[in-house]
């Protein structure tokens, strides 16, 4: 059976424009895109951006854990990295946590602003500001 909190991912259902700028000054640009698989139980995410004059590209797919009240997702990229995280959303506090990065925004109307943080083994670090603002559903 569906858990209703799947229904929290709702709002992200569609064509972002993504803008952002990292700490060392690369511009980030381009598209997230967010839709349900078949049967609404997992959430997929297409990242289409450039850093700079790298194109990044990734597929990740959100599921909700009953066990844990938490989503849990796993990410791949065109360069053959894999990340995976758990998400959490609480009112329009977005906060995501993997092994070397993380996330804490927020949630408006029709956008998403926030800030990536890196681990280098030691300390977390700002790694970049983002924001997202849908462009269609």
């Amino acid at each position: 059976m569906r858990n209703n909190k799947l229904d929290l991912l709702n709002p992200y259902i569609g064509k972002w424009k993504t803008e952002g700028l990292t700490k060392s000054g690369v511009v980030i640009a381009g598209t997230d895109t967010y839709e349900w698989v078949d049967g609404g139980f997992f959430l997929k995410h297409e990242v289409d951006v450039k850093f700079g004059n790298k194109t990044i590209r990734s597929l990740e797919i959100m599921h909700y854990d009953d066990m844990e009240d938490v989503f849990r997702s796993q990410s791949f990229d065109n360069v053959g990295r894999t990340s995976i995280a758990t998400l959490k959303i609480y009112a329009d506090i977005i906060l995501i946590f993997g092994d070397a990065e993380r996330f804490k925004g927020n949630f408006k109307t029709h956008t998403i602003e926030g800030t990536w943080e890196q681990f280098d083994g030691q300390d977390w670090g700002c790694w970049m500001d983002v924001k997202l603002t849908k462009i269609s559903l």
